[in-house]
């Protein structure tokens, strides 16, 4: 009965459904016999959900009406507003982004913030840009559009950004659609945990403008795990500088999510923010997806924005924030390190790692297999197209040392048996 021009509508997640095996071995194995890799939320070294303490004390002193209320505008209230500018670009926002104009609208977590992005600027049938490592519900989000997909690579044979296939195929579809869409998740990209250097930036940046001159730019910058990013106050400003000064034909939109921000998954509290030098652009984002963000969810947490405000304006509650991130941060880059160094040892290969929840294995057209095998030994990864997906951001040190090397042996073995 559902209208025939959507289609086939029919969902196989494929990271809750071998989360859901991983839980199920544990009950029947006990926890010390499994490796689950498959959870994309931060865990701390007991093996529970790390629920930052700043963020919670601030929650749970919230008036009872801050938490069931309705929101005071359904585009996100005026200080959480202000609380993601601050966040996002710093407490000097308004002298950094001079001669600019910036837009922020709440959505429900990054996801909503994304999702609206593409159906406001994706035109019906379009083909939207995508790495071709991804979080696969970007595909999703395009097909609501009936929309394409196309892959950019990655990676080149040097395993830094490939520029090259970027370029061919920003040109390409530049070419035959009044409306370019692409998505880089940017830093921390999920799956790899890569990060793009300055100089890379620069030369999508030329990219971005030279295509501009055949078409309508419409840049989504994934940060949803940015404030896991292991780069300084300076060095965070000089990634931004990036996003300034662009033609009016580019837009900016980053797409921010308090799951990572504040360790608050449930909250269901992100935002879009524009940035553009044109006035009419900036004006026009807000207008349009305003009128999705009504018609859509109509409202969003009170009490997550609250408690983000509270926090973020507060420059005491802000630091002890930040020293929260930091200590976590740190305990994620020595998981990283861990495997890391084990794959190395053994000859893992593992694609380029910088910081992040994540990190991925290549294993090709053995990918189905791997997966098989690595089951039968009560390893849960998340599976990919043509790779696996480590979640360092929850196995402990102690469960992720020896790991690089158990998942090489089965690796080896798959390949030995398809010979």
């Amino acid at each position: 009965m559902i209208a025939k021009d959507l289609g086939e509508r029919k969902l196989v997640d494929k990271v809750f459904s071998v989360a859901k095996k991983a839980k199920d071995a544990m009950a029947e194995l006990g926890e010390e016999k499994v490796v689950n890799a498959t959870i994309g939320s931060l865990y701390d070294e007991t093996g529970k959900l790390v629920v930052l303490d700043t963020a919670m004390k601030v929650y749970k002193e919230l008036p009872p009406e801050e938490i069931a209320g309705y929101a005071s505008a359904f585009t996100g209230a005026p200080e959480y507003k202000e609380s993601v500018k601050i966040s996002l670009f710093g407490r000097d926002y308004k002298e950094f982004l001079k001669g600019h104009y910036v837009e922020v609208l709440a959505t429900p977590g990054g996801t909503g913030a994304i999702s609206n992005s593409i159906k406001n600027y994706l035109g019906h049938g379009d083909t939207l840009l995508l790495p071709k490592w991804l979080w696969s519900p970007y595909i999703l989000m395009a097909k609501e559009k009936n929309g394409d997909c196309d892959f950019y690579t990655l990676f080149n044979e040097e395993n830094r950004f490939d520029l090259v296939d970027f370029k061919e195929r920003v040109e390409k579809l530049a070419k035959k659609q009044d409306n370019v869409v692409i998505i880089i998740n940017d830093p921390c990209q999920n799956p790899t945990g890569y990060r793009l250097t300055i100089e890379e930036w620069k030369e999508i940046r030329k990219i971005l403008i030279s295509a501009s001159e055949e078409a309508n730019i419409i840049l989504i910058l994934d940060v949803a795990y940015i404030d896991f990013d292991d780069r300084s106050f300076e060095e965070r400003r000089e990634y931004l500088e990036t996003f300034k000064n662009l033609p009016e034909k580019v837009l900016t939109i980053f797409t921010f999510s308090l799951s990572k921000a504040l360790t608050s998954y449930g909250m269901r509290v992100g935002a879009q923010i524009a940035l553009s030098t044109s006035e009419s652009v900036v004006k026009e984002f807000y207008e349009a997806n305003s009128f999705s963000c009504r018609s859509t969810w109509s409202n969003i947490s009170r009490g997550g924005m609250k408690m983000f405000s509270e926090i973020i304006l507060d420059e005491e509650k802000s630091f002890r924030l930040e020293k929260e991130r930091e200590f976590y941060r740190n305990l994620i880059k020595e998981r990283a390190d861990i495997f890391i160094s084990e794959a190395k040892e053994c000859g893992l290969d593992i694609l380029p790692y910088v910081s992040g929840f994540f990190l991925t294995i290549p294993t090709g057209k053995y990918t189905p297999k791997v997966e098989e095998l690595l089951e039968k030994n009560h390893i849960y990864t998340v599976i990919l197209d043509e790779g696996i997906r480590i979640a360092v951001c929850s196995i402990t040190k102690e469960r992720i040392k020896g790991l690089a090397k158990r998942i090489k042996v089965i690796y080896d073995e798959v390949i030995s048996l398809s010979e």
